[in-house]
């Protein structure tokens, strides 16, 4: 028996599928067109794929068009119309006295993506995207300041931040928001605009009255280029104050209800307190960082940002709503439509909400005109319309995500669904395989834009899928019903937030589990190894037919043996074998469980290393990986087994030029190792007043000062500030790394003055408590890095640590969290990537000898 065949239950369980990666013609599909029973689906037949030479048109010519001139836009607009318009005349001209399929020509599906292409790139010129205010040009050019009136798209964004990392500098507030030019000052004169900008000022230049979405201001501001390809062609930075124009706008009524939502969310326990607003709207201000990593690294981050699934819940409660009431197909329709604009009010004009509600009408309408059957016709429409009034959405990673996600669902998932219904039953095999579709169709863009995938985010869906349709439900009810009936609006709360804590709580249990996140091959090979998976799973699934022949059934035998040994690599730490490419990296903080190790590029001299962690094999699959060749200094802070266990590591396949370290006692053998040259290389001991370089990095010891503070080995470590110097850095970063050192010595430290600013703060013993609480603001870095190992038993990085490190503004990393961290710079700040964790290790138990 087919897997669609004779199933009640198939609408319900594509409902829970749907919600969980945001199947939303799936989902539409079972609310509006709900089979009754004995009914059977129709088994899934072959996808018609013409309509995506649309698609292809209308996103080729989106992603270019934006970044051409006005006079490039028109002559692809009218060259694309003259071909478009000759496929059609060659369609409609009979053939044998008929017309229908067999009168049409080979060429008329790239004649329609001509069409869309065309449409496209007028929509571009009509909307004059390829001219730009001379006055604007000028000011860029010249980078003299320039008088502007602005309208704000929406409420200004704040921010804290360091400017360039100087040493005088202090964190401030600083606002940045998206705007339209109205008219520039140039000549004496007011020229109208209305080209897109973006504006940043610091909050001592914002008027007193708050600014929203549609204020109108006049600042002073000087103007830089965007990248080609921008939405916002221009940056702007406030000169002067920001002066008002005319009224501020009203307060928003749906503000205030999204105000009092996040107060009733207050009563919740926690995680429900800071997820509950983020998957109802898509608030995310009350999450921290851990858990907006744990969410992240168990591939449920979706869940917090709204997105066509939120659209299709809602859109399909009022229709089940209508249809329980009696109501006919039209008024059903009419009612969740409004239901769903009223969504979009309430939530706010976010990009993806107006795109997943665009995406949502044309799907229900769709269905509503019996042709729900290809929900990738409807998939289709819906982006193509999308790009032709934005066409900035094609270069938008969210929005690339949302159409992959659908196109697997629809593609990948349906006929995946039906062969893993043939073992499992139907709710479990539709589950699976919509998000395994989703994840597969989406592996090309997640992975370009982070190299490393959650391992577990399948099953972590389907356990939490059954809650999202009652959490999303039941909390837009109570952000209406709050206004109206505080107290049922509070039950309407607490309905939705005990799902909503179950959901947090599998998010951080799945987040901790081995081997979580995995890493993947960086740059173009592993975009590549992304889609060779995806056109493999299409190959096995039939999708795409190698060329007839006697070898057919071989190679598609073959190609179904590629594509399980590649997805075995989804589940398989594989991808961790793989060497990071050649990249421009300033600080590492290698993932190494338990312990300690720190790289910094020393250029040419090779690199210098802070401490080996445990074993030899953690700190030689991160030398490794960073592709360090030579290690010009080694530093053993101190003689604990989480910091030179690993020694050995360091020498396997590399020289090494000199070792330093310090230690409690004068030990009889101090640290050493034998380098890839077979030469024995022994550590010379460091005190307080040290200083020494390698290439473009300096060092300087700072600590332990004679007779100083002591009470263990770990007051005995190295506290050394190093300096780099590197082309395109307009005054040398800091770092400055601290061992173990416990709060006692390192507030000595403090109070001597030795200790000053520096742009990057290696966190002393791992976070813990002991490690003190003054360093953060005394040091004022711009980011702190945590080496510390999952799941330790010491309770390492401490809430007390946490807390001084977030009081002072300070961006924290930590590897037990993201794996090894890559610190670079860009040209004007430090930027941060990460590898994503390993499997879990048994160093996380402590060390051999010492104490941590």
């Amino acid at each position: 028996m087919g897997p669609y065949a004779r199933r009640d239950h198939a609408a319900e369980s594509k409902w829970h599928a749907a919600l969980a990666m945001g199947g939303l013609a799936d989902l539409m599909h079972a609310a509006l067109s709900r089979r009754s029973k004995g009914e059977s689906d129709l088994e899934p037949g072959r996808v018609d794929l013409r309509g995506c030479w649309a698609l292809a048109g209308a996103w080729v010519a989106a992603l270019g068009g934006v970044q051409l001139g006005q006079l490039h836009q028109v002559f692809w607009a009218v060259g694309l119309w003259l071909v478009a318009g000759a496929g059609l005349l060659a369609l409609l001209r009979p053939r044998h006295g008929r017309l229908g399929p067999a009168a049409t020509p080979s060429f008329a599906a790239p004649a329609l993506g001509c069409a869309a292409a065309a449409l496209v790139f007028t929509q571009l010129f009509l909307t004059g995207a390829g001219t730009n205010p001379d006055s604007l040009e000028q000011a860029a050019r010249a980078g003299s300041p320039v008088r502007i009136q602005l309208s704000f798209a929406e409420a200004p964004r704040a921010s804290l931040q360091t400017d360039k990392f100087s040493e005088d500098a202090r964190p401030h507030r600083q606002f940045t928001v998206d705007a339209r030019a109205l008219v520039v000052a140039g000549n004496g004169s007011w020229r109208i605009s209305g080209v897109p900008v973006r504006l940043s000022y610091p909050e001592s230049r914002a008027p007193d009255i708050p600014l929203r979405g549609g204020s109108t201001v006049e600042v002073l501001a000087t103007v830089s280029n965007s990248e080609p390809g921008d939405r916002q062609r221009f940056w702007l930075n406030a000169s002067a104050d920001l002066l008002p124009l005319g009224n501020p706008p009203a307060p928003d009524v749906f503000q205030g209800m999204r105000e009092r939502f996040v107060g009733a969310s207050e009563a919740l326990p926690q995680p429900a307190r800071a997820l509950l607003p983020g998957m109802v709207f898509g608030d995310r201000s009350g999450a921290d960082e851990e858990l907006s990593e744990a969410m992240k690294v168990a591939g449920l981050s979706h869940l917090s940002a709204v997105s066509g699934a939120n659209c299709a819940m809602v859109l399909g409660f009022v229709i089940s709503v209508g249809r329980l009431l009696g109501l006919g197909r039209l008024p059903t329709l009419g009612l969740g439509l409004a239901a769903l604009l009223g969504f979009v009010f309430l939530v706010g004009y976010e990009p993806s909400v107006l795109r997943a509600a665009v995406m949502g009408t044309i799907a229900a309408v769709g269905l509503h005109a019996s042709r729900g059957g290809n929900a990738l016709a409807a998939l289709t429409l819906a982006v193509v319309v999308l790009l032709a009034i934005d066409p900035w959405l094609a270069g938008e990673p969210a929005f690339q995500l949302s159409v992959l996600a659908t196109a697997g669902i629809v593609i990948i998932g349906r006929p995946m669904a039906a062969r893993l219904n043939r073992w499992v039953p139907s709710i479990v095999s539709d589950g699976t395989a919509i998000a395994l579709a989703s994840q597969i169709a989406c592996l090309p863009v997640l992975v370009a834009l982070s190299p490393a995938f959650s391992l577990y985010s399948v099953p972590a869906n389907l356990l939490v899928s059954p809650f999202i349709s009652l959490i999303t439900v039941a909390g837009t009810l109570a952000v209406v019903v709050l206004m109206v009936f505080p107290l049922v609006g509070m039950a309407l709360v607490w309905v939705a937030g005990m799902p909503t804590m179950v959901v947090g709580l599998v998010g951080t249990w799945i987040a901790a589990l081995p081997g979580a996140l995995r890493p993947w091959p960086v740059g173009v090979a592993g975009v590549l190894l992304a889609w060779g998976i995806v056109l493999g799973t299409l190959l096995a699934l039939g999708h795409v037919h190698p060329a007839a022949g006697s070898w057919q059934s071989r190679t598609r035998l073959a190609a179904q043996g590629v594509v399980t040994g590649l997805l075995l690599g989804l589940l398989l730490p594989l991808t961790a074998l793989v060497p990071a490419p050649a990249v421009d990296w300033m600080v590492v903080s290698c993932d190494v469980g338990q312990g300690d190790g720190l790289l910094i590029n020393a250029g040419d001299a090779g690199a210098v290393v802070v401490d080996t962690g445990k074993t030899a094999e953690d700190i030689a699959a991160c030398l490794k990986r960073m592709r360090v060749t030579r290690v010009a200094a080694l530093f053993i802070t101190h003689r604990h087994a989480d910091h030179d266990g690993g020694i050995a590591g360091v020498g396997d396949r590399r020289p090494v030029d000199k070792i330093y370290y310090s230690a409690a006692d004068d030990p009889a053998d101090p640290p050493h190792l034998t380098d890839s040259r077979g030469s024995l290389v022994t550590a010379s001991q460091l005190g307080s007043g040290a200083t020494g370089a390698a290439g473009p990095v300096a060092w300087k010891v700072l600590g332990p000062i004679p007779d100083g503070v002591f009470t263990g080995e770990n007051d005995a470590s190295l506290v050394v500030r190093f300096e780099i110097e590197a082309d395109g850095l307009q005054r040398r970063i800091s770092i400055l790394a601290t061992g173990d050192m416990e709060d006692e010595a390192m507030d000595q430290l403090i109070d001597k003055g030795l200790i000053g600013h520096a742009d990057i703060l290696k966190v002393s013993h791992h976070g813990a408590e002991n490690g003190g609480v003054r360093t953060a603001p005394t040091v004022r870095p711009a980011l702190a890095l945590i080496s510390v190992g999952a799941d330790n038993t010491y309770g390492h990085p401490s809430d007390e640590a946490l807390q001084a490190l977030e009081e002072n503004h300070v961006a924290v990393f930590r590897t037990d969290l993201r794996g090894t961290i890559i610190v670079g710079w860009d040209g004007k700040s430090l930027r941060v990537s990460s590898l994503g964790p390993t499997a879990e290790r048994t160093s996380t138990r402590g060390p051999s000898k010492g104490g941590e």
